[in-house]
């Protein structure tokens, strides 16, 4: 028994550090566009955004939002730079490291967010997402739509 509780934490424990190790190395970068992420209650905190891109988050807005595959949608921010493709349901998801990659497979509240104009549920796979105004550290939002977004931009 006390052997298995060893090997438990052990496993978690590099399961831990290889989702936080992305920190240090990208740490000066995110100062430089202000974008690290907080997790939701309950997901992993120790995630920060990263840039790729000199490009600043709200330079690559397009008629679509942001770009999908620069979120991560379990910590639900930009993190700058391409993730984890996740295909579920013929859907494709988004997260930024393994632990969000079975958080996305597992867990259908995370797939989901709550359009902020109407209170509709909304597949983030599909979602019109755009920057959390006023958020420095890189806070999305998902719309049901543009013009959902528009609105709430007003």
């Amino acid at each position: 028994m006390k052997k298995n509780l060893f090997y438990m934490v052990v496993f978690g424990t590099f399961t831990l550090a290889s989702c936080t190790s992305e920190k240090a190395p990208h740490a000066e970068a995110s100062r430089a566009i202000e974008t690290t992420a907080e997790a939701p209650a309950g997901g992993h905190r120790s995630h920060v955004a990263a840039t790729a891109t000199p490009a600043a988050p709200a330079d690559l807005m397009t008629k679509d939002g942001l770009p999908k595959d620069l979120v991560c949608m379990v910590n639900n921010a930009y993190m700058g730079k391409k993730q984890f493709p996740v295909a579920f349901e013929d859907k494709m998801y988004y997260g930024c490291c393994e632990m969000c990659v079975k958080t996305i497979q597992n867990e259908r509240q995370v797939r989901y967010a709550t359009d902020p104009v109407t209170g509709q549920e909304v597949d983030k796979s599909k979602a019109f997402i755009a920057l959390k105004p006023g958020s420095t550290n890189g806070d999305v939002l998902y719309f049901a739509s543009e013009e959902n977004y528009k609105k709430y931009k007003q």
